[in-house]
């Protein structure tokens, strides 16, 4: 059972929410089993405007919406209005792509007379959507990645039925989202489509069900690889696919520093966007030894303000991160300022390290203080600077602040390129667009899956089986090619 609680007084407040009971995962799940029939066999353009409605639906709720996000998360009004905007434009692009026939129209080869290699048969290679799915919401992002975000809002456009597992640190603003999807699949005849569930256990079991098809989360690692172990070891295994948060590094060669104020303020702006609680906000920050920038973000974070975890239990995890990383690289983090007066807060901090005690110390960079805390790492040349990004785990995202003269940039970011998903040239990495273009997903541990991603159009691949039909009369190959 969950309360919700108002991360700026750490009061509880609102309904207790209780855990799904395995009796009643089993009966949603055979619902969604049931509806993902009907669902995955209408026409492209339907499922679309169905979509479209969803999307209408939530837009006319969105400032009730908006207020209870508030209230839960702390995020604020701003940043929460645009959330919403964003979780509906992808719907919406999803809704456009299918409509379009984008990644779910099948691909015809023709037959070829001859003896093969260049002979071979007619085939029509089509996409199925794989089943019904569960997606674990993620606790950061309230709207855009938890029971309307990308992996449902993927899942649905590629045709699948969606249990949607609620996360604890915003129950409230979940079931209001549920509740106006599911009127609107209901009032169209597509009842049990999207389903919710409360509850660790309830999600634990209904990834071991024989009926669900594939598994999506954003969240901790220790979360998701348990979620992806249980997905792995089933009897039959199916897909897993886990976003599992990340260590982001960015890179400051000296043409990237020309203005070290500006760079200590955007950096800091960065590094604290959402209390610091993004998978892609800049983790780890490399500049040559004796930069300006380092004394720059040393003065400007005395100044920066707290704002609030999304749950006590993100504050702790981060808290316990930061002291064991102040400890293990014996650097006291250089904090900003403090808030006493209740709520979940933790002052907003940066620990400073050379790369030579890194070296003694790999492990430090594996540690991941999801909140308000940066890591700023001084090198004294390219050439250490490029074994140490060689020896950095699997992350999403890098950055590298450089100019086109400095020459050794390439090697730079083709070292960052072979351990991350996508590489920003003079930008920070916080920010996550969503377009075709988009990579979002890297070497585990950042995900489980690094030949997709989870935002843009083409996560919806991951909810897609190719099936080839091969030699089929051309009137049956016209009725299976078309949807």
């Amino acid at each position: 059972m969950v309360q919700s609680i108002n991360p700026r007084t750490g009061a509880a407040f609102g309904p207790n929410f209780e855990d799904t009971s395995i009796s009643e995962v089993d009966s949603i799940i055979k619902k969604s089993r049931n509806a993902f029939e009907g669902w995955s066999s209408i026409s492209h353009s339907k499922r679309a405007e169905i979509l479209e409605l969803v999307a209408d639906g939530i837009d006319s709720n969105a400032t009730a919406l908006v207020e209870v996000a508030d209230l839960e998360t702390g995020l604020g009004l701003a940043r929460l209005t645009g959330e919403v905007a964003r979780t509906t434009f992808q719907i919406r692009e999803f809704a456009k792509a299918v409509r379009a026939g984008k990644f779910v129209t099948p691909e015809v080869d023709l037959f070829v007379v001859g003896a093969p290699p260049v002979g071979h048969p007619g085939f029509i290679r089509s996409l199925q959507p794989l089943g019904a799915v569960v997606v674990f919401g993620a606790n950061n992002f309230p709207f855009a990645f938890s029971v309307l975000g990308g992996d449902t809002a993927s899942a649905l456009a590629a045709g699948c039925t969606v249990i949607a597992k609620a996360h604890p640190s915003h129950p409230q603003t979940s079931v209001a989202v549920f509740d106006i999807a599911a009127e609107v699949f209901t009032a169209q005849g597509f009842a049990d489509v999207l389903t919710l569930i409360h509850g660790v256990q309830a999600g634990a079991h209904a990834l071991k069900s024989d009926s669900i098809s594939a598994g999506a989360f954003t969240g901790s690692l220790k979360g998701g690889r348990a979620l992806f172990d249980i997905a792995s070891k089933r009897e039959v295994p199916i897909p897993f696919y886990g976003e599992l948060g990340s260590v982001n590094p960015v890179i400051v060669l000296e043409g990237g520093a020309a203005d070290p104020k500006a760079l200590a303020a955007s950096y800091l702006d960065s590094l604290l966007l959402g209390n610091g609680q993004f998978c892609t906000n800049p983790s780890l920050l490399f500049v040559l030894t004796g930069s300006p920038v380092k004394e720059e973000i040393a003065a400007q974070i005395l100044e920066r303000k707290p704002t609030p975890f999304l749950s006590p239990a993100t504050k702790s995890l981060h808290d316990s991160r930061r002291e064991e990383l102040s400890g293990i690289l014996e650097s006291q983090p250089v904090s900003g300022v403090e808030i006493t007066d209740g709520g979940i807060y933790s002052t907003p901090a940066v620990i400073f390290t050379e790369l030579e005690v890194i070296a003694t110390h790999p492990e430090a960079l594996s540690i991941e203080c999801f909140g308000p805390t940066g890591l700023v790492i001084s090198y004294s040349g390219v050439d250490s600077l490029l074994a140490q990004i060689a020896s950095l785990e699997g992350a999403l995202t890098a950055s590298i602040f450089a100019n086109e003269g400095d020459e050794r940039a390439i090697e730079v970011v083709k070292a960052l390129a072979k351990k991350v998903g996508r590489v920003s040239w003079n930008s920070w990495p916080t920010g996550v667009a969503v377009s075709i273009g988009q990579q979002h997903g890297g070497p585990y541990p950042a995900s489980t899956s690094p030949l997709h991603t989870s935002v843009g159009l083409h996560a919806i691949s991951r909810f897609l089986r190719p099936v080839s039909y091969q030699n089929f009369p051309e009137q049956i190959a016209a009725q299976l090619s078309h949807n």
